[in-house]
């Protein structure tokens, strides 16, 4: 199991971090922080204000293992952010028997706190994490689905026919006109979008405009009557309002899903990272996977999370701060905050009335 995977695990989980340390957590001060002697996994407080500052290890079996694990956790107590710092090693109590003799001996001779937890156990705290941390209050959402959409602004092609001949109901031939045939997997996705965002909906071949659909054209981009690629008009904030008040009616259609599961990404990895390559890291691709039971390649994962971070950036609902590493940062902006709140109590509200109890009747 990588490091970091364990790692997030016991910092999602502080009653456990606190008893393996064998130290009350308060709150946790510090993540990865990088100083100049090291970059330390992890800082943690308790109530009367004293830090332990951590060097988290998986097995230390190894000789140039417990080396560097030495060497770094010396190099740390030239850092003290208050006076009442004390330093640890935590590790695998999976290390071989010699090893942890080894280790103990160091500790006890350079005053550093030697703590071990368990890697079986992290692994099942890992699998009950992500469980816990998917549930939608009581309720099954469908799991999140990649789609070959970019941009929410790729509606503007598909509705734009409705727009151009004055009508709300076309037949398939007429909705597909700036499209190269009603019969291609391009045209088909944005049919998909339209429909899961509810602007049209389908009888047969026949598409009749929502008046949700007919709000959104009536605030078309006036660049739209110029323009030779309807897809890069950028959405009005009219119908930025229009796109949110769907979202939030609470139908969960596919890719309305798509968006509460990339705010729930958000909220587990606390926006430290997105990827911003198509091959990324094992662990964060497993931490992914099991967030959204899925089992996607680091591409798609990749794609499914720029997709979703890209109609969620149109909608204002977030904000990605762009790195010089494989990983971008992201937040959510004052709206997204509130978005993901309705979501939150649409659900809460969905799982009440599913388990009303009529004893008292």
């Amino acid at each position: 199991m990588k490091e970091s995977l364990v790692q997030w695990t016991l910092l999602q989980n502080l009653k456990y971090l606190s008893q393996s340390l064998n130290f009350e957590i308060a709150r946790k001060k510090g993540q990865e922080i990088t100083t100049d002697f090291g970059r330390i996994d992890f800082i943690l407080e308790n109530r009367n204000s004293n830090q332990l500052i951590v060097e988290l290890e998986t097995y230390l079996d190894t000789k140039n293992k417990r080396d560097y694990c030495f060497n770094q956790v010396l190099n740390y107590k030239n850092v003290r952010f208050t006076e009442k710092t004390e330093y640890c090693i935590l590790y695998a109590q999976e290390t071989n028997r010699k090893a942890r003799s080894i280790i103990g001996d160091f500790g006890a001779e350079n005053n550093i706190l030697i703590k071990t937890y368990s890697i079986n156990e992290i692994k099942e705290l890992y699998s009950n994490t992500v469980e816990r941390l998917s549930l939608s209050f009581g309720l099954s959402l469908p799991n999140p689905a990649n789609y070959t959409i970019c941009y929410l602004r790729w509606l503007n092609k598909i509705l734009k026919p409705f727009y151009d001949l004055g009508k709300k109901n076309l037949n398939r031939k007429e909705l597909a006109f700036y499209f190269a045939s009603p019969k291609t997997t391009n045209f088909r996705c944005y049919l998909r979008l339209a429909l899961d965002f509810e602007m049209i909906d389908q009888k047969n071949d026949n598409f009749s405009i929502s008046n949700e659909g007919l709000d959104y054209i009536q605030n078309f981009n006036p660049e739209i009557e110029i323009a030779n690629n309807l897809s890069s008009i950028d959405l009005t904030t009219e119908q930025k309002k229009i796109i949110l008040r769907v979202i939030t009616n609470g139908n969960w259609t596919n890719h309305k899903v798509n968006i509460y599961w990339f705010l729930r990404f958000l909220e587990i990895t606390n926006g430290e990272w997105i990827p911003n390559i198509k091959n990324f890291e094992d662990h964060k691709l497993e931490l992914a996977n099991g967030l959204f039971k899925v089992n996607y390649k680091s591409r798609t994962m990749y794609e499914f999370l720029s997709f979703a971070c890209n109609w969620c950036m149109e909608l204002g609902l977030v904000d990605r701060i762009k790195t010089e590493t494989n990983y971008d940062k992201i937040f959510l902006t004052p709206l997204g905050i509130e978005i993901n709140n309705i979501f939150s109590l649409d659900l809460q509200l969905k799982k009440s009335r599913l388990n009303l109890n009529f004893k008292y009747l």
